[in-house]
Parts: structure tokens; C-alpha cells; sequence
């Protein structure tokens, strides 16, 4: 059994920096790899740690040192060069990045023929003039991305639908398709945004010319039990770090029990003047001075959960367009970032709730928006806890009635085309984006969504892994210039033409235009235990990032995008989109839920991990060849989780031959801070062990 590279030699130091500095924000204008934000997935491996863990697996261990590192694109020294930018900074000399580390970010680079070649000589060394590579958990595509990059026939797997519809338009259009893709999105995306413009007219007041909205800027309100003014309730009224933020006007009316008693908002330019929060540990307390009592947290769930939790718009934040004087005299243009509070015409509640009520009987019979309720035993229920027991019920009215008309223009326009004929297939796929690119709307316009006080910006539904329930939420315009579907049509184009660059290269690297010829790629939607299509024996090496034990419950997580996915992208992949909701129960992760009610339910989650991963390590020793490899790349701090993992490996019959560990996480990430997710992906490098062999 001949050695791999892997086996023996990895460098895990330019590794690391390469593949932080690939999540690191770019001054070169573009903040990560495109395949990072085509859409939400809540785990994707760095794309330089996964090229490196294939190319080394399939290389033999006296490979050439450095032709390695320049296939992965690693083209001079990183950590010195990361050394000498932080001593720059230091000295207040910044570089931007290209000029301090010397070449682009690796995963930009590209193999040209002459490396494939060698490539391929090398693999000819170890017997493999073809190989086969399998990824059995998928998930966000960074493996099987670069598996056919290096020219590999390819089978990714996921169970959960969302992950296999993002697989599909991460590697399989981009590939197969190329521009022609593009070009059907162009047409589509127009033809979207020209029909859905006038279904919003008068849904958002007028701005004066030269005045975009950035966000619309809402507290959830509770009827105060002691006094029964409206109270909005907010953490804080802060809107900018520079002292910017909101005071609150009470309108105390005859006193306890008029039902005017409701307050205004004023925007102040100093900390000192604005209003204290009203929320805080659950509890609230009443603003109105004749009252200012303590509402308990149980009696505002009482009210959420009996569907009287309300919202209050309390601030709009815009930008607008100012003249400033330059030095020769002369003026030019700039924007300006401006903040108000609520004007009369900003209130178009009844409007709202007039054309839902036209709309909301029409789009249930067609079943155009979620009718499906939040599972009882999800691990996080503050969705149902707080009066949301419906996933709809994430959404105000007003973007309800976005969501649900942008379904309602997307199946138009797809009746239409396939009025026409048969779809082809970049229009299949093109629709494919669209219903995405839909789905991005949804996850930056719902109640879950806030102002970022320190970015002075929204943040999407999931800059957390939880369903974190939002006092006081942001709101995005869908037809705004910039903005809303625009910004998401965009964004999506933008990305699908970054991919098919770096999937469809030329020898330098150029955007193919002409057709060419794709390395085989199968998706499947199946369980990582079942892969049936798969003969025994048949694969040459498995590239695995399972999921992170007890970190992230993806699928219920995804039944966010699910249920919306369903009624847009389910109508050209229906075998992908069959269940109400995704599933929980083949799902390999330590979920707790699975055990409510039972003694040691985290023990016994722990178990059922072990034991599902061991069954999906089964399956992986079952189709692999008795030559092949295994690595396994896993992020998770906890023993438990280590064990499990460990255990499994050991039971169904993998030895592990060696390990490395690589910094993947970007300093300061969010989804690291506070959490059990380790900064370091381990690399386990595995072998089948002959039957009859005791580990």
C-alpha cells in the first residue's frame, strides 16, 4: 500500500494563514470566495484546506513540495507576508492585501495544463489513471467545488434538501452550463423585478428624489398590564456609535387605561439624551411616568402567544444624496447617511392589511406561502414561545405580503415559460437562481433581522446559528434601487459569474466562453448511510466534513428557507421538495430534542451521534476501494464530540494513519465567539483496516 503526501507532510502554517486570510475580508473589493454567499449554509470548509486535502490524498508522499503548494495557489510565503502586514499596520504604512503577500488569494488560483499534467502523472504512480472522489455529507459544497476544479469524477450527497438544491447551483450549473446560464438569469431576473414593481406601489411612502431608505427600524410592543399604554420594547434605542439614537415621547392620554396611551420618537444626537431601553433579561418595564412598572417576561409571552404582540415603526434609516464644496470651488456628489423618525405617511398598516386580506385566502388555496407550523420539539422554540408558531408568522405583515408576491410572479413567469415548451436547461437553472436569489430576500427581511450598530447596516436572519428572538427588528423595501430584489438579483448574478470562472477556466484562468468538456458530477439527496447507487469498492477516496455534533441543528435551521424553497424551487425539482418539512430524523447530529422527556437526553443525543456516524462510516468502508483513504475534516472543541467521531472510525473498521490541525476561522468570527466550534479543522487521514485486524 503505497504512502500518500498527506500522510506524511502538510504545510499546516501557510495552510492556516492561506485559509483564514481566504475568510478575512479583502481590500481588493471582494469579502469571500462566491461560493460563501450564494446562499445560507451554516458550515463550509475554507476551498484552499479543501483542495489541499484532496490533492494531498492523491498524490505520493515523495511528491514534489512545491508544485504542491502551487497547485493550491499558494505562490509565496503567507505567514511572513501576514508578519510584515501586521508590522506595516504597526508603523501606519497599510498595504492592501495584494501587495503585501504578493498574489491573489489561493483559492482564485487555477491549475493550468502543465500542472494537470503532473497531476495526473503522479496519480498514474499510485495506480489511479482515474479517480473517483465521494463527499457523502456535502453540505455547502466547498469539497466536491474543488474536486472538480482538479478534474475529479465526483459523487456529493446530502440528506437535507436546501443543501442539495445549493449543491446543484454551487458546482453543477456553473459547470455544465457555463454563460449560457447567465444569460437565461438576465432575462429572467429583469422580467421578475419589471412584473413584481407595481404589486408594491404605495406599500412604502414616497421618499423625496435623491433619498434611498436603508431600513426600516421596528420594536415589538406588549399592552402594558397595569396601565394599557402600548409599550415598545428595545434592549436599547442607540442607532450609530457617534451618540445617534431615539428618545421616547409618552403620550399618557387621560392617564391608566385611554387607549391613546402610545409613544412618539424622536431622533437625539447625544447617548445622554436618548430613552433607557425597555427590555432587558425577558422582563420589561412600562415607559409611561405615571406607570414605569415591571411587566414579568411570562406575562409578555402570555401575550405573544395569544397573538397580541404588536410592532412599532420607531425609526427609518436613509442615505441622501448632499453637494459638498471641493477645494477648486467646484461641487460634487456624495451620499449621506441620515436618520428620521416615523411621519404619518409612513403608516400604511391598513393598506397592509387590506391587500393581505384580498391576497392571504388566494395564495393558501394555491399554497403560494408556509402554511407549515414550527415543530414542537425544535431545540430552540423562542419562534414559538414569543407568538410564532407558524413559520410565516417570522414575518411581519407587510413582508409577508412580499414574500408571498414574489412567489405569486415567480410561478407566472415560469407558467409562462414553460407555456413555450419544455424549459431548457440553463432556463431551468436560471429559475433555479431566481428561486435563491428570492430566498435571499427572505433571509434579510424578516423579524429576525437587525440594524448593526457598529456596521451601520442590517444583518440577515442567521448572523447567528439560532433563532434568536429580535425585540426590535430591521426591515428591508423590496424595489429600492440597490436594494431589495435588486441587490439580490444582482448579488446572485454576480456570484454565479464568479463561479463559472472558476470552474470553466481557461489555462490562465479567464472565463471560458466556449463549451467544454466537465469531469462526471453526480448530487444526490439521500442518507450518508444508504448510498445505494454506489457499488462496493468503487470509490478512490471520501472527503468528509460531517456535522459538528451539538453546534448546529442544520435541519432545523433550514426549514427557515425550506418552506419557502418549496413553493418556488420545488416547482422545478420536485423530488427534492416532497416532505412538509426537512428531515430530522435521519439527521446525523447530537440533538437533544430526539430525547425530550427521556432521563439523560444529552447522554443518549450523544450516542445516537456516535452511532449514525458510525453507520455513514460503514457506508464509506463499504464503497471504498481497499487502497483507498478516508479524511475526515472536523471543527469541535468538545470531547464528546472527538469520541464519538473516534469510536465510530474505530467500529467501522478505519484505522487512522495521520492528523493535522489547520487554522480555518477568521479572527473575531461570530459563529466561533462563545460557542463549542473550535478556530482549528483537524484533518484525520483514515484507512480501511484489513477484516479480521483488531485497532
Amino acid at each position: 500500500m503505497t504512502r500518500r503526501l498527506i500522510e506524511r507532510w502538510l504545510p499546516i502554517a501557510a495552510l492556516s494563514e492561506e485559509a483564514i486570510r481566504e475568510r478575512r475580508f479583502s481590500l481588493q473589493g471582494g469579502a469571500l470566495p462566491p461560493i460563501s454567499y450564494l446562499h445560507v449554509w451554516w458550515a463550509r470548509r475554507p476551498l484552499v484546506a479543501s483542495r489541499a486535502a484532496i490533492l494531498a490524498a492523491l498524490l505520493p508522499e515523495d511528491a514534489d513540495h512545491d508544485r504542491f503548494l502551487h497547485m493550491l495557489g499558494i505562490h509565496g510565503d503567507p505567514v511572513a507576508a501576514r508578519q510584515r502586514g501586521e508590522r506595516l499596520k504597526h508603523e501606519g504604512k497599510p498595504l492592501n492585501e495584494l501587495q503585501i503577500y504578493g498574489y491573489p488569494r489561493a483559492f482564485k488560483y487555477l491549475p493550468g495544463t502543465q500542472e494537470r499534467a503532473w497531476f495526473e502523472m503522479q496519480r498514474i504512480r499510485l495506480g489511479l489513471d482515474t479517480v473517483t472522489l465521494l463527499d457523502p455529507m456535502a453540505g455547502g459544497g466547498s469539497i466536491p467545488f474543488e474536486a472538480v476544479r482538479l478534474g475529479l469524477s465526483t459523487h456529493a450527497n446530502d440528506l437535507n434538501p436546501v443543501a442539495a438544491l445549493i449543491l446543484k447551483a454551487t458546482v453543477e450549473w456553473p459547470l455544465r452550463l457555463g454563460t449560457r446560464v447567465l444569460r437565461e438569469f438576465d432575462r429572467i431576473g429583469e422580467a421578475f423585478v419589471r412584473r413584481a414593481e407595481p404589486r408594491f406601489d404605495g406599500l412604502f411612502a414616497r421618499e423625496p428624489e435623491g433619498t434611498i431608505v436603508l431600513g426600516y427600524l421596528w420594536a415589538r410592543t406588549v399592552v402594558c398590564p397595569y396601565c394599557e399604554g402600548l409599550v415598545p420594547l428595545a434592549p436599547n434605542w442607540r442607532l450609530a456609535p457617534d451618540g445617534t439614537g431615539v428618545k421616547l415621547l409618552p403620550e399618557t392620554g387621560t392617564g391608566p387605561g385611554d387607549p391613546a396611551r402610545r409613544c412618539r420618537f424622536a431622533i437625539v444626537r447625544r447617548a445622554e439624551e436618548q430613552s433607557p431601553g425597555t427590555v432587558k433579561g425577558g422582563a420589561a418595564t412600562c415607559p409611561f411616568p405615571d406607570c414605569r412598572r415591571v411587566i414579568p417576561g411570562e406575562r409578555i409571552k402570555e401575550q405573544a402567544q395569544a397573538g397580541r404582540m404588536g410592532e412599532q415603526l420607531f425609526a427609518v434609516v436613509y442615505k441622501e444624496r448632499v453637494l459638498v464644496p471641493t477645494k477648486t470651488g467646484k461641487k460634487r456628489e456624495r451620499w449621506e447617511r441620515g436618520y428620521r423618525a416615523p411621519r404619518p405617511e409612513d403608516d400604511v398598516a391598513a393598506l397592509v392589511e387590506a391587500k393581505l386580506a384580498d391576497k392571504l385566502p388566494e395564495w393558501e388555496a394555491l399554497d403560494y406561502v408556509p402554511s407549515e407550523r414550527v415543530p414542537e420539539d425544535i431545540n430552540d422554540d423562542r419562534p414559538i414561545r414569543y407568538g410564532m408558531p407558524r413559520w410565516r408568522d417570522l414575518f411581519s405583515p407587510r413582508q409577508l405580503l412580499g414574500h408571498g408576491t414574489s412567489v405569486e410572479v415567480f410561478v407566472e413567469l415560469l407558467e409562462e415559460e414553460r407555456r413555450k415548451g419544455p424549459l431548457s436547461e440553463p432556463t431551468e437553472a436560471a429559475f433555479g437562481y431566481l428561486a435563491l436569489a428570492l430566498d435571499r430576500m427572505v433571509d434579510w427581511n424578516s423579524r429576525m433581522c437587525t440594524w448593526e450598530l457598529t456596521k451601520l447596516r442590517m444583518a440577515h436572519t442567521f448572523d447567528r446559528h439560532d433563532f434568536s428572538f429580535k425585540w426590535s427588528y430591521a426591515e428591508m423595501a423590496p424595489l429600492i434601487t440597490g436594494l431589495g430584489y435588486d441587490w439580490t438579483i444582482r448579488q446572485t448574478r454576480k456570484c454565479v459569474e464568479e463561479l463559472i470562472g472558476l470552474l470553466r477556466p481557461r489555462d490562465a484562468g479567464t472565463l471560458a466562453l466556449e463549451p467544454c468538456e466537465p469531469p462526471p458530477l453526480s448530487i444526490g439527496c439521500r442518507s450518508a448511510d444508504a448510498l445505494d447507487q454506489l457499488a462496493d469498492g468503487s470509490i478512490d477516496l471520501v472527503v468528509i466534513d460531517p456535522p459538528y455534533y451539538d453546534n448546529v441543528m442544520y435541519a432545523e435551521l433550514s426549514d427557515f428557507f425550506y418552506v419557502w424553497l418549496k413553493r418556488t424551487a420545488g416547482r422545478l425539482f420536485p423530488e427534492l421538495f416532497r416532505t412538509t418539512l426537512t428531515d430530522k430524523e435521519r439527521e446525523a447530529v447530537a440533538n437533544p430534542a430526539r430525547f425530550a422527556g427521556q432521563k439523560g437526553a444529552k447522554e443518549l443525543a450523544y450516542a445516537d451521534y456516535r452511532e449514525r456516524m458510525q453507520r455513514v462510516f460503514e457506508e464509506c468502508r463499504r464503497v471504498l476501494k481497499p487502497d483507498g483513504i478516508m479524511v475526515l475534516m472536523f471543527t469541535h472543541k468538545a470531547t464528546g464530540a472527538w469520541d464519538a467521531l473516534a469510536t465510530g472510525l474505530i467500529e467501522a473498521g478505519f484505522s487512522v494513519s495521520a492528523s493535522w490541525p489547520i487554522e480555518t476561522e477568521a479572527e473575531g468570527s461570530l459563529h466561533q465567539k462563545d460557542k463549542a466550534a473550535a478556530s482549528s479543522t483537524i484533518l484525520l487521514v483514515c484507512r480501511p483496516r484489513p477484516a479480521g485486524l483488531v485497532y
